[in-house]
């Protein structure tokens, strides 16, 4: 089946019903049709029937969506709008993708070259030059503005090293994906810390990106190449491959159905897609150990941020929540509008959105009225975006929850 007929025929699916535009976040703030989800199914049918060119206007109506994927979960005709998505990227000229943007995408595949540029980026920041740069216009002349936005203050990398060993069958595996040396590398350390304290031992899988970006943006042999690497890092004898971005983890979990060209690359990936899974929600199956929470810890109260991608895409209850509910001194609450986006969308936090901006704007909102002492999110990039809002010079900040967790252990870091 050609990339055409895989697209009308996900498309078809759609009856054009409506019932999933209250609950778009891009239509809800623009009240237009192309940017809807059925809207967006119909210039991808225009596309794959060649009755629509693929111009700068339409692709910009595509990259707008956030992939929330809200209107999958209420969809009544059962649409797969991620899958047809992610086809109609893979139609002539759809991908859209600059020179800058594809080097960014391999960059992340490496983990030597992400330690090097946030090493770079270090410096730059110690230097100051940012904020010159911004001054004079510079960074939004280079399209870098919004990137630079969301770094936090850089600190310095970090390899990740479990600390024991484990008895057979004991043993998980840890994703810690393309930033787990570099900015998510304190969340890596607290889920070896964590996961050993569970009576796990831990084996570090370091394959870089896992493709989703690049498979997201139509980059497709990017992606596979990305999918193989991880692939290949990871391998048999682990009790579970757990992963730190719920992001990350809607693409993993389908490794199985990426369009390799082998049946042996194709069994390996479905094995893998088949033990992966989200921490907290492994972590909420274990057995609570006992004696391992400090005793003299102060009462926290901790809101939970619920990403699209572990609601929508791993349709995954509050797991989260529901594990540090479990842990002594945690006092836990929602964050409210949990049902709705934050605005960061994968890789549209980098371009700049009026709706992102005003779907972070609800979110901080809520925060500021909850007032807790720690807000929690299982994926790196709403944290990001989040952090980014509060300000990096408030002690609020948004962390993954297994920070928290590393914090309330005996002999942990808070």
């Amino acid at each position: 089946m050609s990339i055409s007929e895989q697209v009308l025929s996900l498309a078809d699916r759609c009856v054009k019903c409506g019932l999933c535009l209250p609950h778009c976040p891009t239509y809800g703030q623009s009240l237009d049709e192309t940017e809807s989800p059925r809207g967006r199914i119909a210039l991808l049918q225009g596309v794959a029937q060649g009755a629509l060119a693929p111009d700068a206007s339409l692709r910009r109506h595509l990259d707008n969506c956030l992939g929330c994927r809200r209107c999958e979960r209420v969809c009544p005709a059962g649409v797969a709008f991620e899958r047809l998505m992610d086809a109609g990227r893979q139609l002539p000229d759809m991908a859209n993708n600059g020179f800058r943007q594809r080097l960014a995408l391999r960059w992340l595949g490496s983990p030597t070259a992400m330690r090097r540029l946030h090493g770079g980026l270090r410096l730059l920041q110690r230097s100051g030059l940012p904020g010159l740069l911004r001054r004079l216009g510079l960074l939004r002349l280079l399209g870098l503005d919004e990137a630079v936005r969301l770094l936090p203050p850089l600190k310095g990398t970090a390899r990740i090293r479990p600390r024991r060993a484990a008895a057979p069958g004991r043993t998980v595996g840890l994703l810690i994906g393309c930033l787990g040396h570099t900015l998510e590398a304190e969340t890596a350390a607290a889920a070896v810390q964590v996961l050993e304290a569970f009576g796990f031992g831990v084996k570090i899988i370091d394959g870089g990106c896992c493709g989703a970006l690049a498979w997201h943006r139509g980059e497709t042999a990017l992606a596979l190449a990305q999918a193989r690497a991880m692939v290949a890092a990871s391998d048999d004898g682990l009790t579970a491959i757990v992963h730190l971005a719920t992001g990350c983890g809607t693409h993993l979990v389908n490794y199985g159905e990426l369009p390799f060209d082998d049946e042996p690359m194709q069994a390996r990936a479905r094995a893998l897609a088949g033990k992966v899974v989200e921490i907290t929600d492994f972590l909420a199956r274990q057995p609570m150990p006992k004696g391992i929470w400090r005793e003299d810890a102060p009462v926290r109260t901790v809101a939970v941020h619920m990403p699209c991608s572990q609601v929508n895409g791993l349709r995954l209850p509050d797991v989260a929540g529901d594990l540090l509910s479990r842990v002594p001194g945690l006092r836990v609450c929602p964050l409210p509008g949990n049902d709705r986006c934050c605005g960061a969308g994968g890789d549209a936090m980098l371009r700049p959105s009026a709706v992102g901006e005003r779907l972070r704007g609800d979110k901080l909102e809520a925060i500021a009225t909850l007032a807790p002492d720690a807000v929690v999110s299982t994926n790196p990039g709403c944290a990001l975006y989040l952090n980014a809002g509060l300000g990096y010079d408030q002690p609020l900040r948004v962390v993954h929850p297994v920070v928290v967790m590393a914090e309330r252990l005996q002999g942990g870091v808070g």
